[in-house]
């Protein structure tokens, strides 16, 4: 990608989360089969943590030691994780050691052997995680991340997102759909899902169907260097997640197909670099099934999509990021925020009706969620001024 033209350059924090990670030690158990109380089914409310305008990050409560916590679930990590909090309060003492990889970077931690963990009605007994700060994933005014579920919990059950009605069901069989679905398969590398999709130019990529994926689609380096158009433009951010910092770019993809369903408008990211994951070509983000429903079916290896046709265009984005907290990070270039004004710094004191001045960039989203017109005041150096947005496609096209 050397000729790519850069349209801006940002820094921007967000909970992207990619996750691979090996263990240095094994001298733990491995876990059981998941166990049901009663029956083979279990439903659980599922909240979504907000990073951005599009997509969220699916959150299920976990009994562990008799306290509720609440946990991601993320399709794309290999291991479990685990705040250092929790495993403080746990009183767990380390096991092993082990080597967390995500896109930005790689870290040493210590690995924890978990006490069994109650899903509403699934019992999990011989878990174990690595200990990472999920500061980054949390929000201390509305949704506190205490661990991921990886795949070592989810590799023997059925699990089912429903990114609609903000429920999660783990169950031992195809729950039954009213609605006609589309099948993709997939086959485990690594230990995450990972499809052959013909994403671009009709050539196939292996791509790691990821629910610890907020956003829309991401394409590595090796793979992007091949369908990248010379003279191009892209807008550029630096991303954060638990592993560090990267240069990426953003660009709009007109259509994109996931076996015989497809959609349009989809939000592209290309990291600069990533560390390892020479093997896969990206990761296929939540933001994509907006409203939809996710079955993934791992003892058969295959995803179920509820949509019954192809789906409409994306909604569009306003054009603005935010860190932790209502503080403007980022503003895009011909974006509705910059047409408007809107400048790296302000601080985002209501939205819709709603007051943000101590709020968290998870609830601003949250409240933003399926709306297609935010109303916002906003403060700078002490003068107020409003404006209002309204969502739209205006990414370079790649």
């Amino acid at each position: 990608m050397k000729n790519i033209k850069i349209a801006c350059i940002s820094r921007v924090f967000i909970g992207a989360l990619v996750l691979l990670l090996v263990a240095a030690c094994s001298r733990l158990p491995h876990p059981k089969i998941p166990e049901f109380q009663a029956g083979n089914v279990s439903t659980v409310p599922m909240q979504l943590l907000y990073t951005s305008d599009l997509g969220g990050l699916p959150a299920v409560p976990v009994i562990i030691e008799g306290r509720k916590t609440w946990w991601l679930v993320d399709t794309g990590s290999s291991h479990n994780l685990v705040s250092p909090r929790l495993a403080r309060d746990l009183r767990l003492s380390p096991a092993a050691s082990s080597e967390v990889s995500t896109i930005a970077g790689k870290q040493l931690t210590g690995y924890y052997r978990l006490p069994m963990m109650q899903i509403g009605a699934v019992d999990l007994e011989n878990q174990s995680a690595a200990a990472v700060n999920l500061g980054l994933v949390s929000a201390a005014d509305g949704l506190v991340i205490d661990g991921v579920l990886g795949m070592p919990a989810l590799n023997r059950l059925i699990v089912s997102l429903d990114f609609g009605r903000h429920t999660a069901i783990f169950s031992q069989y195809v729950p039954k759909y009213q609605q006609p679905h589309s099948l993709i398969p997939f086959r485990l590398v690594g230990g995450v899902p990972v499809a052959s999709l013909n994403l671009v130019g009709g050539r196939a990529g292996n791509f790691i169907l990821d629910t610890g994926n907020a956003g829309g689609l991401v394409m590595f380096p090796q793979y992007a260097r091949r369908e990248y158009r010379p003279g191009a433009s892209l807008a550029f951010i630096e991303i954060e997640d638990l592993g560090g910092r990267v240069p990426t770019g953003l660009a709009l993809l007109p259509r994109l197909h996931l076996g015989s369903w497809q959609t349009r408008q989809v939000p592209l990211s290309l990291p600069m670099r990533t560390q390892g994951f020479q093997h896969l070509d990206g990761s296929i983000g939540n933001a994509i099934f907006t409203g939809q429903t996710l079955t993934f079916d791992f003892p058969s290896q295959h995803l179920l999509l509820s949509a019954s046709q192809d789906a409409d265009a994306l909604p569009g984005q306003f054009g603005f990021l935010l860190a932790a907290n209502n503080v403007i990070e980022v503003v895009l270039p011909n974006s509705p925020a910059a047409r408007m004004g809107v400048q790296v710094g302000d601080h985002i004191l209501e939205v819709n009706g709603h007051n943000t001045r101590e709020a968290s960039s998870h609830r601003i989203w949250q409240i933003l969620d399926e709306q297609r017109r935010a109303e916002l005041k906003l403060a700078r150096a002490g003068t107020l001024y409003g404006v209002s947005l309204e969502r739209a496609y205006f990414l370079p096209s790649f």
